[in-house]
């Protein structure tokens, strides 16, 4: 456990370090009529935690070449999502670098989609042709994911930190390529993190935000263990499981996008139609609505390691997971009512979610 200590310090030293410069290159939050907090808060998480992470695998971690693909395809999300951060990039130019990296993944480390596991009871549903657009694609997705749903303090953070756990659970020590290394370095640095985020020592630590670099690395990483350890010859989980260990920021993209396409607006277009702004348009604080959001993800993790574990049935797990997509499918369909209902009946008997 000594790489979990090593990269939650070192993510501590790496903020205190790093935070002078940030300013000084004006990687800073500032509000605005979405971002609500006070004063200009610096975008250094992502930054450090790459770092920290990164440094630390050099010597916790077994080298070897789809490591350092690895690593070159979060370096350059890293830098490409700082960039974003400072100037704003055009979406256009973010998805090209992010279909590079996805690249990088598929033939630097070797790691893609090929099957979808027997989720219909015919066998397993092999992608042949379509498994590099698909793996580009679901790589993408879920990059973006984690990066819109970076709405709240705490809660991409939050959701990262369950994945990352519940990836640790699962392969223990099944897999001898260092990926349990990796996770517990990941797990310390997002703890750390999330300490500075939430401020929850504010007379000791300063508070920070991970930026479009933290997100969209989070999200990659989180996608390439995913992938790797749920196809060939490191499956230790059915594929249909990663959809459970990363329901909320799926779900949540996936319905955003649907809905926006519809109304015919850019699905990559910033609003506040996010899963966290119908609990706070309930009236939920912002600590309240982390705190369910984060709860139901447990939830859903839970389940899905249950039923790995347990059931090793992946038609079940499947059934399961498009019952619980039409469940959110609804409450976002009808959010407005939706809201309305939690005001009343959970908000108003509620006093401490005001």
């Amino acid at each position: 456990m000594i790489e979990l200590s090593v990269s939650f310090f070192g993510v501590f030293f790496a903020t205190f370090v790093l935070t002078p410069i940030t300013n000084r290159l004006g990687l800073v939050d500032t509000p605005d009529h979405r971002k609500v907090h006070d004063g200009n808060i610096p975008l250094v998480g992502g930054i450090a935690m790459f770092a920290t992470t990164a440094l630390a695998a050099l010597f916790f971690v077994p080298s070897s070449s789809e490591m350092a693909f690895l690593l070159a395809a979060c370096a350059l999300l890293t830098m490409t999502g700082s960039i974003d951060d400072r100037y704003d990039l055009h979406y256009k130019l973010r998805l090209g670098v992010q279909a590079l990296s996805a690249c990088l993944l598929i033939w630097g480390a070797n790691t893609s989609l090929q099957s979808f596991g027997n989720v219909l009871g015919f066998g397993d549903l092999q992608l042949g042709l379509f498994s590099t657009p698909i793996t580009i694609i679901a790589v993408i997705g879920m990059i973006n994911a984690f990066n819109m749903i970076d709405g709240i303090d705490g809660l991409s953070g939050g959701l990262s930190l369950i994945t990352v756990t519940a990836l640790y659970f699962l392969i223990g020590d099944q897999i001898a390529d260092g990926a349990s290394n990796i996770l517990l370095l990941l797990i310390g640095a997002l703890s750390a993190y999330l300490v500075m985020n939430l401020h929850v020592f504010p007379k000791w630590t300063p508070k920070i935000f991970m930026g479009d670099a933290g997100s969209m690395v989070l999200g990659f990483i989180i996608t390439a263990f995913l992938i790797r350890y749920s196809q060939g010859s490191k499956q230790i989980m059915m594929p249909v499981t990663a959809l459970w260990l990363v329901a909320v920021p799926l779900l949540d993209i996936f319905v955003t996008c649907i809905r926006r396409v519809k109304h015919k607006k850019n699905p990559f277009h910033a609003d506040r139609t996010h899963v966290h702004h119908i609990f706070m348009r309930a009236g939920f604080t912002t600590r309240t609505t982390l705190i369910a959001i984060l709860g139901f993800q447990v939830l859903a993790a839970g389940i899905g390691v249950w039923l790995q574990v347990i059931w090793q049935n992946g038609i079940i797990s499947f059934i399961a997971f498009v019952a619980l997509f039409l469940a959110y499918l609804q409450f976002i369909k009808h959010s407005f009512k939706a809201a309305k209902w939690l005001r009343k009946n959970v908000t108003n008997s509620n006093p401490h979610s005001k």
